[in-house]
Order: structure tokens, then sequence, then C-alpha cells
């Protein structure tokens, strides 16, 4: 999962000035503070939320009931593997992110782990290409993953259609096929199968999972960002509904759970869209061909024309701005605005009031 984020400290007050969360001390009334650091990889700070801590515990002491009542279906080494193999992967996964953002100029120094997958704390720069580049990387790193230990595994076993290739919905080829008598043979074919499921779950067109996102940049490039935001985000909807019966189906909680989330996050994200639309009096979309019509003049002379080369200059220079402060409501809200930012979206607001 990838969340858009802000150089200024979107998240204002659970991180220093810049995003950097090392120092941060819990806050119960923000939940992305209930973490601990894990480490600093490439300038990127990796936290693991407690909740997570949680789970993995809860799993292994489960699992350890079942070696004690000599069940065979998943003991305590075997979910080890695929809580380690687990972790791993999505991790590698947003670290794509990352690397993808920088590639485009854009920041990212910041992973979350959580019990939902991760979250990459990104800002590509405000251009469709970039945010797809950034989404795009997270999947290639799982294509990669695939391909590599899916090889290896062919190599070894000989079996490439349902080993090396194996059923993203089913782990019975892993007792069928005998993998678990070598244990680096079980990881593996853990890693693999991770690392194909989470690619093809991240496809689902919701909102944060790679897929909706992926979706609104296409649509951003034919569209605009407003109106590829609102389909992509009814689009979601739709998403969260056939995940929550899937998950239903397959008594599966847990993408109950990301299902709930992604609705939520789809929510919120169009009262962002409707708050700031109806803030500014324009879709944001528009707010580029209004300063393109207040700039127009007739039949000016070269010093007039220098003159309004400068004031277009400085017009372009603030619009753009005032688009990176809507797109850091849409991301962050209006809680995360710095005073300068406020002061500055108060002011285009009310010019934009007294010109219509």
């Amino acid at each position: 999962m990838t969340w858009d984020a802000s150089q200024d400290d979107p998240r204002r007050g659970f991180g220093k000035p810049g995003g950097d969360w090392e120092g941060v001390r819990p806050s119960f009334d923000n939940p992305f503070t209930w973490s601990v650091p894990l480490g600093r990889v490439f300038g990127i700070h990796v936290r693991v939320h407690l909740l997570l801590l949680i789970f993995i515990v809860v799993e292994l002491g489960r699992a350890i009931s079942i070696d004690q009542a000599e069940d065979t279906s998943l003991g305590l080494m075997l979910t080890a593997t695929m809580l380690g193999g687990l972790f791993i992967v999505v991790l590698l996964h947003e670290f794509g992110h990352c690397f993808a953002c920088r590639m485009t100029g854009g920041s990212a120094d910041e992973i979350l782990m959580w019990p939902l997958g991760g979250l990459a704390f990104c800002q590509p720069p405000n251009t469709w290409r970039a945010h797809l580049v950034t989404v795009i990387g997270g999947p290639a790193v799982n294509v990669i993953i695939c391909l590599a230990a899916g090889t290896a595994l062919g190599l070894i076993t000989g079996r490439w259609l349902g080993v090396a290739l194996p059923n993203p919905l089913s782990l019975n080829v892993l007792y069928s096929a005998d993998l678990t008598s070598n244990w680096w043979i079980t990881a593996l074919f853990l890693v693999n199968w991770i690392s194909l499921l989470l690619f093809l779950f991240n496809l689902i067109p919701m909102f944060p999972l790679d897929g909706g996102r992926v979706l609104q940049s296409l649509l951003w490039s034919k569209m605009g960002y407003t109106r590829s935001m609102r389909i992509a985000v009814r689009v979601g909807y739709v998403g969260a509904v056939l995940l929550v019966i899937f998950g239903w189906i397959m008594e599966e909680f847990t993408l109950i759970g990301i299902a709930i989330f992604g609705g939520i996050v789809c929510y919120l994200t169009h009262k962002q869209l409707e708050y700031t639309d109806e803030m500014l009096g324009f879709e944001t979309d528009d707010a580029a061909a209004w300063l393109a019509d207040s700039m127009k003049d007739d039949a000016p002379s070269p010093r007039e024309q220098r003159r309004a080369a400068k004031d277009e200059e400085a017009r372009r220079k603030h619009a753009e701005e005032v688009d990176r402060i809507l797109d850091k409501i849409r991301t962050s809200g209006m809680k995360s605005l710095t005073l300068r930012e406020k002061r500055i979206l108060k002011k285009e607001s009310k010019r934009k009031r007294e010109s219509s």
C-alpha cells in the first residue's frame, strides 16, 4: 500500500518536521504512534505497529497450542516461517514504493508495518506519471520475487505448475508435494506463494490498495485529478463490498478488515474532495483555467509583456502551491496545514469569491 504524504510534515503532531518519526513519543489519541522503531535503511525509517507485534504473538501462541494437540496442519515452525516470509515480502513491497517515488524526484522516508500490511508514506511530484510510477514500484518487487523464487523452486523440485506457480488460494500442495521435509524449500515456497497472493490482492481497485491508485493515476491523465479521484472512489466502494463478500465466503476476517478500512479511506477521500471544492467554490481542476483567464491582457507593450511574464510566473508558482496544499488536505486533512498554508488557502478562497 502507498499513502500520499507531504514534505511539510503531513502527520503534524506525531512526527518531527519533515515527517521523521525518530524519537516520537507514543500518543493515545494518535494510533500511528503506537509503534516501535525497527531501524533505518537507505534513509527510510521502518516502524512496526504494536498491533502487529500482538498479532504475531497470538499466532505463534496458537501454533504452540496446535503442536501440543499433535495437529500437524500448521505447527509452530511453519507458522513462524510464514509470518517471517510475510513480513519480509510486505517490507520489500513497501521499499519498492519508496525507491520508485524517489526515482520520480519525490520524497519517501517512512514505512509503517501494521496488521493490515504495510504503509509507505510517499510524496511523488504532483503529476499522474510520477504517482503511477510510485504505485507500480511495489507490485514490481512482487513480480521480481516470484520470478526468482518460482524459478528456483521449479529447478529444485522439477515441478512448475502448482509449486513454482502455486494456487494463490490454497496451501494444500505444500503437503501433497511433501515440501515440508526441507525447511529451505518450505520457506522458498511460502515466500513465492505470499508474493503472488499479495501481487494479485493489490490489484483490487480500492484505496489504499495499489489497484485503486493505479486506476486513479490512469484516469488522471485523461480527465484531471479531481474527476479521476471521484471515479476511483466510487469504484473503490464496489471493490470494498466485493472483498467483504469474498472474505465472508472464505471465512477470512482479515480480508473483511482490509475491506472495511478501504471503504473508510474511500469515504474520507470523497468527503475531503467535497470539502475543498465547496470551500474554494470551484473544482480544483478548474483552477488552472480560471488562473489562465485572469492572465489575459490586450495588446501589451514590451515593458508590460515583461511585467506580465513575471506576474504569470508568480501566478504559476502560486497555482502550484495551491494545488500542493489541496492535495495535502486530501491526503492528510485540514489539521496538517501550517499557518502559512492556511493563509494562502484563505486568500485564494476570498479572491475566488470576489471574482465570482
